[in-house]
């Protein structure tokens, strides 16, 4: 099946007729992208596709009344009295492995207090009567209304299965839908009332009015228990408004800088701590610069005093040597002119002998500058003190300018962040917002608890009175066929009931098997979980975990569990073997950034041939448009023009002008 073209007429915010191509232009770009704020069309759209396809009975999140309040509600406000509103869906479908085009409109106009809807199907271009009669039946056959919601879907409905009590229900009505239990069901519900019914009709006048007793009471009961969900209904549509509002004023939190405002007191205690940190190694490097640090400043001329010391130290030698040597030459000279030596060496040896000592006289006349008791420290200074210094001064001064650097960082993450009064109005939305959500999940809960109670008490009255039955029926009934076909429709009920959850566990191993695929294909800890099973009793999800032991879902983080529920929605799509295009609103709801990476290169690009997003500018980014540009077919824009109250569609997402 694809979407080929969705056609609104004076439908919620769209004024007018406004047209959309929704069919991919090649088979490797399957994804349409429709981008828009919140509040200017975007789950019109998703509502539209459902209303088109099965009218009455399309599960639509604004839907809390009758069909006719739902319909008066989709028409513009601006639409004159006597002008209507339309939905028109054309797509191709494959039947009996031909494909035919399809296109279904349904048109509804007011007057005064009346409404009045008009169905018209086409069939390969040309109007069909038949099938136009008989189209809610005629549906069921390529896009059973029963999943549907596995294929068309919003962040609500991945947030109900991210919930694993929500989830249990959401299941449940999948599963029978794509196993065909709902005709087990059925079958078991009609025999139940044949069987009261053929009772009944033999109670006996004695004993008919203890039986209408037990009837009135589970009448009264009945009732009270369809008004206990309805009121349920009511306020799951209340619940789940209150949370849109709470995420819509989250998000205008956010884009204000509101995330950073969450931060200031974290970030005024990391500036106070690197200020503190900087005043420290100021501190030591103070310490540093008092010793003989600064001597580093001077390295030349302490070479130049080294050298000064050690020639007075020579010439301090010398001076004591000096006069020794003068009577050792003497006493030489005496011996050698006594042995005969010859005149002309031994006045050589004189002058030699004489040379040196004007030289080491020479070296006696050093001045003295420095003193040669400054010779030791000299030395330490030069080979030990300053070496060390130097490696403290290094190691200081990279610690400063690191401190300095995230100092500086620090402070414009602070300055960065907005004032507290600028955002006290954004603030208190939100907060009335969450209170609004809490309130509304708390009566929510109490309409829960009211309605389980009331089911439990139905259940009781309705067991009493089959009981009340079966007692009349023993004694009353004459012919032994009556018996028999009241026992047997008991045993044939019993039966189904078997065979239904045969049905489940036969089929649940495969569907399971393709929930764990999914998932793995979108988690990164790929060791994370190991088995994905489902109760064919309960319907909850089990996961085992890389241990071998169970993995109870508030183990895993809020954004792993939104993946699990997408898993789930891309198992049991596939397990439907029906190649359907998947039509998501808020895609990405309250996922993190690397989480939302998983799914626009993972799940998006291969979810099906036709892949429609409706999404907002902060959940497809640019970031996140470019990651899916290469498998992006058709872009669009909704834009709301607040004079008119009217939105149009445009060309091209945000950020592009056309596409």
């Amino acid at each position: 099946m694809i979407l080929d073209e969705l056609v609104l007429q004076n439908v919620g915010t769209f004024a007018g007729r406004q047209t959309i191509s929704l069919s991919p232009k090649e088979s490797r770009k399957p994804i349409v992208l429709i981008g828009g704020l919140n509040g200017t069309g975007k789950t019109t759209i998703l509502e539209a596709i459902h209303l088109a396809l099965y009218g009455p009975l399309a599960q639509v999140s604004g839907r809390g009344g009758s069909y006719d309040a739902y319909l008066r509600g989709l028409i513009h406000r601006n639409v004159a009295p006597d002008e209507s509103a339309s939905v028109e869906l054309s797509f191709r479908a494959y039947q009996q492995g031909e494909e035919h085009h399809f296109r279904v409109r349904r048109r509804w106009r007011t007057h005064g207090a009346s409404l009045r809807e008009f169905l018209l199907v086409s069939l390969d271009g040309r109007h069909d009567e038949a099938l136009t009669s008989t189209w809610s039946e005629y549906v069921e056959t390529f896009l059973p209304r029963g999943i549907a919601g596995l294929f068309f879907f919003d962040g609500e409905q991945i947030e109900k299965l991210a919930d694993s009590d929500s989830s249990r229900q959401v299941l449940s009505s999948a599963l029978a839908a794509l196993l065909g239990l709902d005709l087990i069901d059925r079958l078991s519900t009609d025999l139940s009332v044949l069987r009261r019914r053929h009772r009944d009709s033999q109670v006996p006048d004695s004993l008919r009015e203890t039986v209408a007793e037990r009837r009135r009471a589970v009448t009264a009961l009945r009732q009270a228990e369809e008004a206990a969900d309805a009121a349920v209904a009511a306020l799951q549509v209340e619940v789940e408004r209150a949370s849109k509002r709470l995420h819509e004023a989250t998000e205008r939190y956010r884009s204000a800088g509101g995330d950073l405002l969450d931060q200031r007191d974290a970030a005024e205690i990391k500036v106070g701590m690197l200020k503190e940190q900087l005043i420290s190694v100021d501190n030591d490097l103070r310490e540093e610069m008092s010793d003989t640090a600064p001597l580093l400043q001077v390295t030349a001329l302490l070479c130049q005093l080294a050298e000064q010391v050690d020639r007075e130290v020579r010439a301090a030698r010398e001076a004591v040597v000096v006069d020794v040597i003068a009577e050792r030459d003497a006493v030489i000279v005496d011996r050698l002119r006594a042995d005969g030596l010859k005149k002309s060496a031994l006045d050589d040896l004189v002058d030699f002998l004489a040379k040196d000592r004007r030289a080491r006289q020479t070296a006696c006349n050093e001045p003295t500058i420095v003193g040669t008791a400054s010779a030791p420290l000299i030395k330490t200074l030069r080979s030990s003190s300053l070496p060390t210094a130097e490696r403290r001064l290094s190691v200081l001064v990279n610690r400063r300018r690191s401190l300095s650097e995230d100092l500086d960082q620090a402070e414009r993450v602070l300055v960065a962040i907005p004032d507290q009064e600028a955002l006290a109005p954004l603030v208190a939305e939100r907060k009335e917002a969450a209170s609004d959500a809490m309130r509304a999940e708390a009566r929510m809960a109490h309409a829960q608890d009211r309605l389980a109670s009331c089911r439990q008490d139905r259940a009781k009255a309705d067991a009493a009175y089959e009981a009340t039955l079966d007692r009349v029926a023993r004694a009353t009934l004459s012919a032994e066929d009556d018996r028999r076909l009241v026992e047997h429709a008991e045993r044939v009920r019993v039966t189904l009931q078997a065979l239904r959850l045969a049905a489940a566990k036969r089929h649940l191993g495969r569907i399971s098997d393709l929930i764990f695929e999914s998932l793995g294909r979108l988690l990164r800890k790929t060791n994370l979980i190991t088995r994905v099973e489902i109760d064919p009793e309960t319907y909850s999800v089990e996961l085992t975990g890389a241990d071998g032991r169970a993995l109870m879902a508030w183990d895993l983080s809020a954004g792993e569990r939104q993946l699990l529920a997408v898993a789930l929605l891309w198992g049991l799509a596939r397990s439907s073997g029906q190649p359907l295009p998947i039509v998501i609103d808020t895609p990405l709801g309250r996922l993190d950034r690397s989480h939302r990476g998983h799914l626009l290169e993972r799940y998006f690009p291969q979810a099906s041939h036709q892949v429609i997003l409706l999404s907002t500018d902060t959940e497809i980014d640019a970031d996140a448009i470019e990651v899916l540009r290469p498998h992006v077919g058709r872009s669009y824009k909704l834009e709301f023009d607040p004079s008119t109250n009217a939105t149009t569609i445009a060309h091209g997402y945000f950020w592009e002008n056309a596409s």
